[in-house]
């Protein structure tokens, strides 16, 4: 698993296809912990890339959230491609999914942007609740990335009154995403622990990966709060813990990071996800 996880230092043009990266992370047994890093925001320590800290602390998987496919800059970096031989781990890009008559935007999901961020290891498609932004909207977007790639794709479809029904979750795997986000237990109006789990199992039997995230500037509450969230998620049956962007300087707090992956997958593989070189 943590060679795929790791990005092959020997050559980083080399791609990893959806289905070795759904193996992998299915054979991690819900020890998978990815995090957003927001490509506009300055680096809380100079030194380093906000990347890099967090792969420090344990991160597996990192998601580039808000970066202008035109440039790709990212703050402390040159760039994707530098970005993931500083990190050395896969490194995905977040597109917005936007309502059909919404301005341009560089950061929004656009066929036209894919090969610009051909460097990605995997895809993610970001629907927020705004209007026009329905969960067909965001169905339409899956399916036309779907026809242009065969590396990863995940899905996120929020809405302000809570979680929607189990099917519609289902329904972005049956139109071609790999693994759906959803509001880890606690951290969404509404996201109970009976409810999230019902959604991950619907996702799971579709064949997706079930992926749970702590947002809403929850990246940055105390311990004990992730601690509780992160075992809630396991129990639900999480694949991958995902990480917002809103904890502290455009990532999760790194101590969050840490505590969630000790919660989860213990001293043992923490620490030596944490050790281990990018060689291995």
């Amino acid at each position: 698993m943590q060679r795929i996880l790791n990005c092959r230092t020997s050559d980083f043009s080399q791609s990893v296809t959806a289905e070795e990266l759904k193996q992998a992370i299915s054979a991690s047994e819900g020890r998978v912990i990815m995090a957003e890093v927001a490509a506009g925001a300055a680096p809380l320590y100079g030194e380093v890339t906000n990347g890099e800290l967090l792969c420090a602390f344990g991160a597996d998987l990192l998601l580039v959230k808000g970066m202008d496919c035109q440039t790709q800059k990212i703050q402390g970096c040159d760039g994707l491609r530098h970005f993931k031989q500083l990190t050395g781990r896969l490194v995905g890009v977040s597109f917005e999914v936007l309502a059909d008559n919404a301005p341009e935007n560089p950061r929004a999901w656009d066929p036209a942007q894919l090969e610009q961020v051909a460097e990605a290891d995997f895809y993610c498609l970001t629907a927020y609740d705004k209007p026009g932004v329905t969960a067909a909207r965001a169905r339409a977007a899956v399916a036309q990335l779907r026809a242009l790639t065969n590396k990863l794709i995940l899905v996120a479809k929020f809405y302000g009154a809570g979680l929607a029904d189990a099917d519609t979750y289902a329904g972005f795997v049956a139109a071609g995403a790999d693994g759906v986000i959803v509001p880890a237990p606690s951290s969404y109006r509404g996201a109970s622990e009976p409810r999230v789990e019902q959604v991950l199992s619907a996702i799971r039997t579709a064949g997706g990966l079930a992926i749970t995230t702590i947002s809403s500037s929850q990246e940055g509450a105390d311990e004990e709060t992730v601690r509780q969230i992160a075992l809630a998620s396991k129990r639900c049956g999480a694949d991958v813990y995902n990480f917002g962007d809103a904890g502290v300087a455009g990532m999760a707090d790194p101590q969050a990071v840490y505590t969630l992956s000790m919660a989860v997958r213990g001293k043992r593989h923490t620490w030596v996800r944490m050790a281990a070189s990018r060689l291995r």
